[in-house]
């Protein structure tokens, strides 16, 4: 096959003091089983992709996508999958090399398994909900399918009740749940269910769980959407109207020990239509500011291209398909601070084509926003990103129209402040820039940038740096830098891949030493470039897409990236917390060095022990960060606040 090269040039002026930092593909990792999806084409909610990725304190990477039978593999090893004929959700974790430490699949009989977010706490947890429809059931004549398997050893009990049988309740029915794994083993921790067992019927078990945050301590705040019955341990019900509709509540599960226990007093939300979340493609974002004790809701309405989902929240309905919404909660009663849609026109009239995307919604320190995604736009009049604030007051910015004849889609990444107002929007600049867009754009915030992981569709720039794809020659995997102040590129990287494939990004994650870790699929081969340092990897045999996980580093691992080891299990005790000057260490382990890094992975001091187990912390600024020590054959982390 004929390999593509990519070419583009670099203009970078950097400050005198700061060190050059070159990033470089460091490793890649294939996946995926040979039958796939039916059809042709690629399917972002059947066809296998990294759906998300998330790192850890030790360097770790963790990713969800989904897996078919047939050859299933995870670099050429094979992987287990629970369901003969169908997909399953599958986890699996790599060191910082890029070598495999543990597989898990999710899934039973059927195609019947979703989920599209990962979280992880410090102390050894990996977090996902999951919306199932447990097909493990003994029919007529007797024949037994196998249930939803969480790992090895648990799974979801056989429904018993018969497919005709609406009305009578069976714990098998249960839909929704909240999981943790061990992110040393990948084994199960528990499994929760979000609706009580005695009330599930074939009739009531719709629901949506894909909508959630972590924040900082480990807490989960998530939009639950339940029909009728009771739910939570009894903590809500559902009038027993609400059979093919939902009731959406907002509901924050508190960290306690090794369990998540939701509050006492879920809210009740207006919001009506339904969140294209769970079942449906994973596409709506939430997150929640502590500082400013705000949430922030960002979306799209559609999910098939050609039609848009209803929905309204707090009476108000969205217009668009593009959408976001901040929200805050005061005595239990929700406040709408400000809310804005994506407008685009086609002729000069509103145009209600449902191509106008948020995919990531992500904020730095100060409380400033990021969004990514794309919109439609034609020749006149130019697209805005239009709404209200919270007095009510009228809100809009003319977006960037590229004059593009017979209209396109366009890539961005924006970032606001917390009340709304647009401070920069950075999008590819020319008029050759047009063509189907990305299926899952996403950003992730590393210290002073931002990096935009998507697909290039044909040649396209991003200030002095361009990458140029041939007509006719499919997706290609794209790394966009931006510097998070300005919008201004400060990197763009590419991965080579034979003509005529589909490849793209669909993840982005930052580790502790400032590299980027991605996850997305292709159709070919990969890394074709002998200069690229990567060895080609190769799908096998699959008629859909496989996925895949790379690296884009600008440092080695760092040597305190060594075996997992929990706090509790190495009696290793920080003091004091919050610190002032000197930051000391109890322990009865041997030590033998240490770093401190920053909340946004950027490395601040290191060194070694040689007498007393102290860190001088005199010289660091008032912050949030991760002291890491390593020890014999271990090493572990706290998070310690600096005053």
């Amino acid at each position: 096959m004929k390999k593509i090269l990519y070419f583009f040039t670099i203009f970078i002026f950097l400050p005198a003091l700061l060190p050059a930092q070159t990033y470089n593909w460091q490793w890649a990792v294939p996946g995926g089983g040979d039958s796939g999806a039916s059809g042709s084409g690629f399917n972002e909610i059947q066809d296998e992709m990294i759906r998300d990725v998330v790192v850890d304190q030790y360097n770790n990477s963790y990713y969800l996508t989904k897996i078919y039978p047939g050859n299933q593999n995870l670099n050429n090893t094979p992987v287990p999958i629970n369901s003969a004929n169908f997909s399953d959700l599958f986890l699996f974790s790599l060191d910082c090399n890029g070598n495999v430490r543990w597989t898990r699949t999710i899934g039973g009989y059927a195609e019947s398994e979703y989920a599209w977010k990962l979280s992880i706490d410090n102390d050894g947890g990996l977090y996902l909900f999951v919306n199932v429809i447990n097909t493990g059931h003994i029919t007529a004549p007797p024949q037994q399918y196998p249930p939803i398997k969480w790992d090895d050893n648990n799974s979801m009990p056989l429904t018993i009740v018969p497919y005709s049988d609406n009305t009578t309740p069976d714990p098998g029915l249960n839909s929704l749940f909240l999981l943790k794994y061990n992110t040393a083993t990948g084994n199960l921790i528990w499994a929760n269910p979000l609706q009580d067992a005695n009330g599930i019927t074939r009739m009531t078990r719709l629901g949506d769980n894909g909508v959630w945050h972590m924040d900082s301590d480990g807490n989960i705040h998530a939009i639950l959407g339940f029909s009728a019955g009771t739910h939570l341990g009894g903590l809500l019900t559902v009038p027993p109207t609400y059979t093919t509709t939902m009731q959406y509540f907002l509901v924050k599960f508190t960290k306690i020990g090794d369990q998540m226990t939701p509050n006492q007093n879920p809210i009740l939300l207006s919001l009506d239509g339904r969140l294209t979340s769970g079942l449906t493609g994973g596409k709506v974002q939430f997150l929640y500011d502590e500082s400013l004790q705000r949430y922030y809701l960002a979306g799209s309405t559609s999910n098939d291209p050609s039609e848009f989902s209803p929905l309204s929240f707090n009476g108000i309905p969205v217009s668009n398909d593009g959408y976001m919404i901040s929200f805050s909660i005061n005595n239990g009663i929700v406040t709408e601070n400000w809310r804005r849609e994506f407008t685009t026109y086609n002729g000069g009239s509103v145009s209600n084509i449902p191509f106008e995307k948020i995919f990531s919604l992500i904020k730095d320190n100060s409380g400033d926003l990021y969004i990514s995604g794309y919109y439609a736009q034609h020749t006149t009049p130019n697209p805005t990103f239009s709404g209200t604030n919270g007095n009510g007051t009228p809100y809009s910015y003319t977006l960037p129209n590229h004059n593009l004849t017979g209209g396109s889609n366009i890539a961005y990444v924006m970032k606001l402040n917390p009340e709304g107002m647009v401070q920069w929007i950075k999008t590819p600049s020319g008029t050759n820039v047009s063509g189907t867009p990305s299926y899952r754009s996403r950003i992730a915030l590393n210290g002073n940038e931002i990096g935009f992981a998507k697909a290039a569709w044909l040649s396209e720039s991003w200030d002095s740096f361009s990458v140029n794809v041939p007509a006719n020659n499919g997706r290609n995997s794209v790394l966009v830098r931006l510097n998070k102040d300005t919008g201004n590129t400060v990197g763009l990287h590419t991965i080579s891949s034979d003509f005529g494939s589909d490849d793209e990004l669909t993840s982005i994650a930052v580790d502790q030493d400032g590299n980027y870790v991605v996850g997305g699929y292709f159709q070919s081969q990969l890394f074709t470039d002998p200069n690229d340092g990567v060895p080609t990897i190769h799908y096998i045999n699959s008629p859909e897409t496989q996925f895949f996980a790379a690296k884009l580093a600008k440092s080695a691992c760092s040597q305190m990236n060594t075996t997992e080891t929990p706090v509790k299990q190495t009696d290793v005790v920080f003091y004091p917390n919050p610190v002032n000057d000197v930051l000391h260490i109890k322990t009865k382990e041997k030590l033998t060095s240490y770093e401190v890094i920053t909340a946004d992975g950027r490395l601040m001091k290191q060194g070694k022990f040689t007498g007393n187990y102290t860190i001088d912390m005199s010289g660091v600024a008032t912050g949030v960060y991760y002291v890491k020590v390593q020890g014999e054959n271990f090493a572990t982390a706290e998070k310690i606040v600096k005053k």
